[in-house]
């Protein structure tokens, strides 16, 4: 029997529900774990119930309103008829358990009133037909299992399609062909596919809500292009086309009309195999935030840069970058960008200069060994960067450019070798001077010193003030 990682397809469907869930394992219990279950391995906190290591759920004896219920690695879990009666949940998980069909009775669910139920990683061949007596059930997951189609089970299909708005689905059996039988999920919003083994996806791939669905997620499968399906999905917000490996630059050139996908906000291209940014980016009149990580990217051209005009957020995490992208410079809508987790060694003068609207930059977990102390000249919008486990050795004389007036400044060191001495004196000379023409904005410096036991902060706000005065960086 295959295996699944628990916590990547978990999170996924919490991904997909829009729910997330606290691990209340290690969370002191409070009153709102119900009477029934305090000599089981479970705990609660604000309505949210975890257990863990159970075979059957204690039966409830009065009505009990939860926000969420979660059972997990429970393998002898058993769950015959009404077991979730006088039950009220937004959210059940039984997810990471090995339930199998059999380990389910018809009426399982009689009783229970909850909005959505996760059934992800376990070992079900389908979807258990006591889904059926969920009343107005939301939303379903049934990723992580050993389905390899839905072909058996459109009976069951067309009794939850009624109300059913978020279902996800997938697993490495399932088979190479699209399964058609979504059509009769007519109220769908939220689609996450996990994982599958098509390679192809039909022009009506999304017949039957077409023109209810508004977040889909695609991952882990062997499509080498962008589908045109996708292109008749005209309320579209989100599209999460992720770890499509065989897709690359030449699967991402596919002829959308530009100003039918006008709804979509997000998109997500991780670990794509793309190494600069698609021209397709184009087609999206509306898009705001773009995350392209986990890819190589070789280099942004000018002119795909220059096609995103409306993109605030952008993230090119882990994507194999040596240098800030100086096509970057057309995004001047840019408001954050995550440049975390790459290969940049320097921050030169003209590598930000026209992104007056940058408010966070994040540069964690670069091999930084030079900041221009111009580098921050024209930002005076920025209220935080992030500068950890760099190679810094001191605090970047670049940041003196950095408004203190207009917002609270956040600069995160943590993770670096500072050396705290009196010629960070600039620092406090710079920084409470401008903090005193208006006390309601603070400076935040996050981090540790090399030098003596105390944080970065620790030392501005007590030290600083009594060293004499450095010029180092008043040249900036």
């Amino acid at each position: 029997m295959q295996t699944y990682h628990r916590s990547s397809m978990y999170m996924l469907w919490v991904l997909a529900v829009g729910f997330s869930f606290v691990d209340l394992s290690y969370q002191q219990a409070d009153p709102c774990l119900p009477t029934e279950f305090s000599s089981h391995n479970c705990s609660c906190i604000s309505d949210d119930v975890i257990c863990e290591g159970i075979v059957t759920l204690p039966h409830l004896t009065h009505d009990v309103t939860l926000n969420s219920l979660s059972i997990y690695n429970s393998p002898n879990l058993k769950l015959p008829n009404n077991t979730f009666e006088h039950l009220t949940v937004t959210r059940l998980s039984l997810a990471n358990n090995r339930l199998e069909n059999s380990d389910f009775e018809f009426n399982t669910f009689s009783g229970l009133t909850v909005k959505d139920v996760d059934l992800s990683n376990n070992r079900l061949l389908k979807i258990p037909e006591a889904v059926i007596n969920v009343k107005n059930i939301k939303g379903l997951s049934v990723s992580g299992n050993g389905i390899e189609n839905f072909h058996s089970q459109t009976e069951i299909m067309k009794k939850i399609g009624d109300t059913l708005v978020r279902f996800s689905f997938g697993d490495d059996n399932f088979d190479s062909k699209w399964p058609t039988e979504l059509k009769y999920f007519p109220r769908l919003e939220e689609l996450n596919v996990t994982r599958g083994e098509f390679g192809l996806m039909p022009i009506d791939a999304f017949y039957g809500f077409e023109r209810t669905l508004k977040k889909l997620w695609i991952e882990h499968t062997r499509l080498q292009s962008v589908p045109l399906a996708f292109g008749r999905l005209n309320y579209l917000t989100e599209l999460h086309f992720n770890h499509n490996q065989r897709v690359g630059d030449y699967g991402m050139n596919v002829p959308l009309v530009r100003g039918i996908l006008k709804h979509i906000g997000l998109i997500t291209l991780l670990d794509d195999n793309i190494t600069t940014f698609p021209q397709i980016l184009g087609k999206f009149d509306n898009l705001t935030k773009l995350d392209m990580g986990e890819n190589m990217l070789k280099f942004v051209s000018d002119q795909s840069a220059n096609s995103i005009k409306l993109v605030t957020s952008l993230s090119l995490r882990n994507a194999s970058i040596s240098r800030i992208p100086g096509a970057l410079q057309d995004m001047r809508t840019l408001k954050d960008i995550d440049l975390s987790f790459n290969g940049i060694h320097s921050i030169q003068r003209q590598d930000l200069e026209d992104l007056t609207n940058l408010q966070t930059l994040n540069l964690n977990n670069n091999p930084l060994q030079y900041i221009s102390d111009n580098a921050f000249k024209k930002s005076k919008k920025l209220s935080r960067v992030e500068f950890q486990n760099t190679q810094l050795t001191a605090v970047p004389c670049a940041i003196k450019n950095l408004p203190l007036n207009d917002t609270d400044l956040t600069i995160d060191l943590t993770g670096n070798q500072i050396e705290c001495t009196c010629s960070l004196q600039w620092l406090y000379k710079w920084g409470s001077h401008d903090i005193a023409s208006n006390r309601n904005h603070d400076l935040h410096i996050i981090g540790n010193c090399l030098t003596i036991d105390s944080t970065i902060q620790k030392y501005f706000d007590s030290t600083l003030r009594d060293c004499p005065e450095s010029f180092l960086c008043d040249h900036v």
